[in-house]
């Protein structure tokens, strides 16, 4: 993957336009299992289009893909690249009824598409017995955003991969600083702990470099309340963070960082600066990102590593964010039983070994392919990829089912934190009254 050029703060929209949630890595590899034909209607012959987003070395590797799909499965594969806004552009494919038969869809765009019947319900392809993956192979907190918004039945989409919130630090700066255990000597040893993570940040504090900094999208804080076993929203899809006493002790330490200038606000980082830049740059210790940013941290001259979010037991990985995209199936697609085929070999195990494996910048969104993300040991700990993203979860479905909600919830916990005066209460009082619905 080539050197994104992030602006600060990097949001979920951001990250959907550049394309960071498709694995890019595809290698050589063999052609992927036989899928079995489910039969039944819309079974006839004929080309298929797939799309997603990509960037020009991406897009080169899916035309490769392509060309080994035609070959498994029998009729002529076309991928589809889109070039800027691919979300506007394939609204506007799906509204001439020109879409591709398979596609790329964003957890903010989901919803909509399954209420407009946009989609095609994938559970009888899935309970056929033919498909070459089963539900129960994902990671369960990344399929949520996939169903109707009202709790009605249907699956309209599946996982193609994920890039789970890790805790990148840079070796040499903590041992500038003074820190002589690391994050992930401290998981090890059952210590990685809110202290720890304070006590890190204070010594890097003291040699003028940053130590964390954060954005107001929910991907990059809610993580800091999950970890230390706080809850977001319950199983109703409420927001109760600004009662629930895990939570709140979360926000407390949050805003005790901010203050104290151990933890900056990525809204205030001069104009031009982004976090992954400081870090690249040896002048930030930590940054909380994907397997994305492999490619580009393996340049890199200073030792690096990995290692979950802190917990309050030390030694637990908690549950964070993952950001994920789905393949879906278009409703009007012409050739539906070959278009479930390429959806079924796409997000398999061979297929994505295949897409992920040689330089890849995602992670599995399947169980049982720690090889994708161990493979030349970079970096260290970079099974914890997989383990961190089976813990996870993608956007809530609060979020998820109200793509304007979620814009406004983003602007408005900028706000806050550009304010500077919030406590953990007011802070969350005013974001739950929003996502709740209070007048």
């Amino acid at each position: 993957m080539s050197n994104l050029p992030f602006t600060q703060p990097i949001g979920r929209r951001g990250l959907l336009k550049a394309g960071l949630f498709a694995g890019a890595g595809v290698a050589a590899a063999p052609l992927l299992s036989a899928c079995g034909s489910t039969g039944g209607p819309g079974t006839a012959g004929g080309p298929l289009t797939w799309s997603a987003w990509a960037n020009p070395g991406e897009g080169e590797r899916f035309r490769e893909f392509a060309k080994q799909l035609t070959k498994k499965l029998g009729v002529q594969v076309n991928f589809q690249p889109v070039v800027g806004d691919y979300e506007s552009k394939l609204l506007s494919q799906l509204s001439a009824g020109s879409a591709p038969d398979v596609f790329y869809v964003g957890d903010g765009s989901m919803s909509k598409m399954i209420a407009t019947r946009q989609l095609r319900d994938l559970t009888d392809y899935l309970d056929s017995g033919k498909a070459p993956v089963k539900l129960s192979d994902f990671h369960k907190g990344l399929i949520p955003w996939c169903r109707p918004a009202d709790g009605s039945p249907g699956l309209f989409g599946l996982p193609v991969d994920c890039n789970p919130t890790v805790f990148w630090f840079n070796k040499d700066v903590l041992a500038d600083a003074g820190v002589t255990t690391d994050p992930a000597a401290h998981f090890e040893a059952g210590t990685w702990t809110q202290d720890a993570l304070t006590d890190l940040l204070d010594k890097v504090r003291a040699t003028k470099k940053k130590g964390l900094v954060i954005g107001s999208g929910w991907f990059d804080w809610f993580g800091f309340i999950t970890t230390f076993g706080g809850t977001v929203f319950d199983d109703t899809g409420k927001a109760v963070f600004d009662t629930d006493p895990k939570a709140q002790d979360a926000l407390t330490w949050l805003f005790e960082q901010l203050k104290s200038g151990n933890i900056t606000y990525g809204g205030s980082l001069p104009k031009g600066q982004s976090v992954d830049a400081l870090f690249y740059a040896g002048r930030l210790a930590t940054m909380q990102y994907g397997r994305w940013v492999l490619p580009n941290v393996k340049k890199l001259k200073f030792g690096y590593d990995i290692a979950p979010y802190p917990s309050l037991s030390g030694k637990d990985i908690m549950p964070v964010p993952v950001a994920t995209a789905a393949l879906v199936v278009n409703a009007k697609a012409k050739n539906r039983q070959k278009a479930l085929e390429l959806l079924g070999d796409y997000v398999s195990a061979e297929g994505q070994t295949f897409r992920l494996s040689g330089g890849g910048n995602a992670v599995p969104s399947i169980e049982g392919l720690d090889r994708v993300v161990t493979e030349g040991h970079l970096p260290a700990h970079g099974k914890l990829f997989n383990d961190i993203a089976a813990k996870g979860y993608a956007l809530p479905t609060t979020l998820a089912g109200n793509p304007k909600l979620s814009a406004d919830f983003a602007q408005l916990a900028n706000k806050l934190f550009m304010a500077r005066n919030q406590t953990a209460k007011s802070f969350s009082g005013k974001l739950v009254k929003l996502l709740n619905g209070a007048s």
